[in-house]
Formats: C-alpha cells, sequence, structure tokens
C-alpha cells in the first residue's frame, strides 16, 4: 500500500449568498462575468465553500408552498437561474463545493433540485445539504486533500413549507429539530479529521446573531465541529470563536444584485488550518457593484469593512486584530498572496 499523503496546512474560504438571476434584472449577466472581479482572490485555495441561493434550472413551475402575499409585497421572491453557463461559472470561479440547505433551493419544486444536481455534478461542483432524500440531505459530503479527510454538512433553519427532505421526497436538510442536526454532526466526526457545518440561519438585515444562531452554534460546536459558517442576513455579522473553533454568523452577499449601503459590504473569510494546531482566520474584504458583483474591496472601504466587523465581533467576545492563539482573526494585506495550486479534491423569510 502506498504511504498515506503527508499532513500540511489547508486554506478553506467561505463565501456569502450567490444568487446569479434575479426578478428585479433584466436581462440578467453572464453568469462567468459576475466572478471576474474576484476569480484571482479566490485561485489556488485548497476549498472554496459558498452558498448557493437558487436553483440551476428550466423547470417552469414554481413551488405553490410560498406566501403568495409576501412576495407580492416584495418580502419574498422565488429564484432560479437558468442560464447554461451557470454551474461552469461556479467551477470555473474556483468554487468546489456550495451549500444548498437555504430557501430558494426547492423554489422550483423538486424537479428545480434534481435539475440543480445534475448541473452542479455535470460541471465537478460538488453540493451538500440537499439530497434526493433525507438520508442523503444530512449525510456529510466528504473530501480528501492534503492528507486529511474534510466533511462538509449544511443545514437551513429557514424552511418553506414542504421544502425540507423525507425517506422518499428530495429536499433539504432542516435545522429545525437540533436534535438530528447534532446526530449528524456525531455520525461524521469519526469519519473526517476537519469537520464544517454550514447554517443558513438568523433574521434577514439584522447585524446581530439571533439568540437560535448562538444556541445552534454552540449545540454543533459541543457535538465535534470545527468550523461553523452562516448565511442568510444579507449583511455581515461577527466571528466568534467556541474554544477553538471559529463562527462566522453571516457571511453577507457575494454575488447578488442589491442597492443597500450595507448589503453591498461583503468578505471573502479565509480559513488556515495548520498541520497542527487551531485554526486562523483573515477576512478579505470585498463590496458588490451595480452587476451585483463582488470586487475586492479598495483601501477607504477595506477599512470601514474591517472596522465594522471589529465592533460586531467584540461583543461576541473576540477582538479582531493580528493575534495568536486557539482561534485568531487576521486582516488580511491588500495584496494576497496565491498559494500553490492546490491538489484536487475527490470526490421564513427572504430573499
Amino acid at each position: 500500500m502506498p504511504a498515506p499523503a503527508p499532513v500540511q496546512p489547508l486554506h478553506i474560504l467561505w463565501l456569502g449568498d450567490i444568487m446569479m438571476e434575479v426578478p428585479w434584472r433584466q436581462p440578467p449577466v453572464s453568469p462567468p462575468k459576475l466572478f471576474d472581479g474576484v476569480r484571482e482572490s479566490l485561485a489556488g485555495r485548497d476549498l472554496v465553500i459558498a452558498n448557493l441561493e437558487s436553483s440551476l434550472t428550466n423547470w417552469p413551475d414554481v413551488t405553490p408552498y410560498k406566501d403568495k402575499a409576501l412576495i407580492a409585497a416584495g418580502k419574498d421572491v422565488v429564484s432560479r437561474t437558468t442560464s447554461p453557463l451557470a454551474a461552469e461559472a461556479v467551477a470555473g470561479a474556483g468554487i468546489q463545493v456550495v451549500g444548498l440547505a437555504n430557501n430558494h433551493t426547492m423554489d422550483y419544486t423538486e424537479h428545480g433540485l434534481l435539475e440543480t444536481f445534475e448541473r452542479l455534478e455535470a460541471a465537478g461542483v460538488h453540493y451538500t445539504g440537499a439530497g434526493k432524500n433525507i438520508a442523503a440531505a444530512e449525510d456529510a459530503l466528504i473530501l480528501e486533500m492534503k492528507g486529511r479527510r474534510v466533511g462538509i454538512l449544511s443545514f437551513s433553519d429557514v424552511v418553506p413549507r414542504f421544502s425540507w427532505a423525507e425517506a422518499a421526497r428530495p429536499g433539504i436538510a432542516s435545522a429545525k429539530e437540533v436534535d438530528r442536526v447534532v446526530e449528524a454532526v456525531r455520525r461524521a466526526r469519526p469519519r473526517v479529521d476537519i469537520l464544517i457545518v454550514l447554517f443558513h440561519w438568523g433574521v434577514q438585515f439584522d447585524r446581530e446573531p439571533s439568540p437560535r444562531q448562538e444556541f445552534l452554534a454552540r449545540e454543533t460546536q459541543k457535538a465535534g465541529a470545527d468550523l461553523i459558517l452562516g448565511a442568510h442576513p444579507h449583511v455581515l455579522q461577527g466571528i466568534a470563536c467556541l474554544g477553538a473553533v471559529p463562527v462566522v454568523y453571516s457571511a453577507g452577499n457575494f454575488v447578488f444584485p442589491v442597492s443597500g449601503f450595507y448589503t453591498r459590504r461583503s468578505a471573502i473569510f479565509e480559513f488556515e488550518f495548520p498541520a497542527q494546531g487551531a485554526p486562523s482566520v483573515r477576512l478579505i474584504p470585498a463590496m458588490i457593484d451595480d452587476l451585483g458583483a463582488p470586487q475586492i474591496a479598495a483601501s477607504g472601504p477595506r477599512e470601514d469593512i474591517l472596522a465594522e466587523m471589529a465592533r460586531l465581533s467584540q461583543p461576541l467576545g473576540l477582538t479582531l486584530e493580528n493575534g495568536s492563539g486557539s482561534c485568531r482573526v487576521e486582516a488580511a494585506p491588500a495584496a494576497l498572496p496565491v498559494p500553490e495550486k492546490p491538489q484536487p479534491a475527490i470526490p421564513d423569510r427572504q430573499p
């Protein structure tokens, strides 16, 4: 038998919400163009993970289970990305894994979900948090890289009616039953060296995490997670450390056509897992332009976003500055070195 690969440091990126097509922007922008401003910053990382906030489908039928009054009032949307270039654009940007446990994955019914699976698989993009049944939706995606096995789970605490998977029904992994989340984490823990849990949670546009978010984070950390990554509020929220476990409560938007002051502020969250010891975190501030495309932030907005994240994280018990310890956060330098090319991996409120 060949000797096991030596354990090496891992660089893992977390990105916020990706919604490439929306009803209020017509005609839509070609998906590959949306990633041009960050392509170099995503290149060369060992693992890049994002929240895919829509199905990739041409299926025409919208779910009948969303609240039509909320949609009419502009407080909810139904979302899909029809472009045949969408999955390839995600892969071409360097994103290897997308979380599908969110409140838009089932907007075009299980038919849209199954087509999403097909398009992602054809493009070589892994997914987690949804499946053809509940066992598949709650099972960890496991990738082998640089001498370690990395497991990724994804759950949504924002669950439209009949979007959750069941024994014989496709759907998403729900976080509503916390015991199921804890059990899924415990099942995955002995199978991997690093365990990442994604959550779609919280309250839209709130700058601070809710008690529910903090509760889910604590339970997940106690069950064995090494990294907890959140999305859904559409704004940046602070970072906490539960022991040696970093928690990003919300990465905000990433590829998303928005116009608000805070909703256009974004960041790339980079985690380095050394060969031994606790991970470190650093922030790469970004701004979303008029097309809904992220751009690495210039010096002024960059400093503003770093200051904002320091303010949001301080009440959570974390000082955002250069430092050391079992869990630390660093501001990324303006010019980021690109690591060596990674080893290939083996394989209810809106919007």
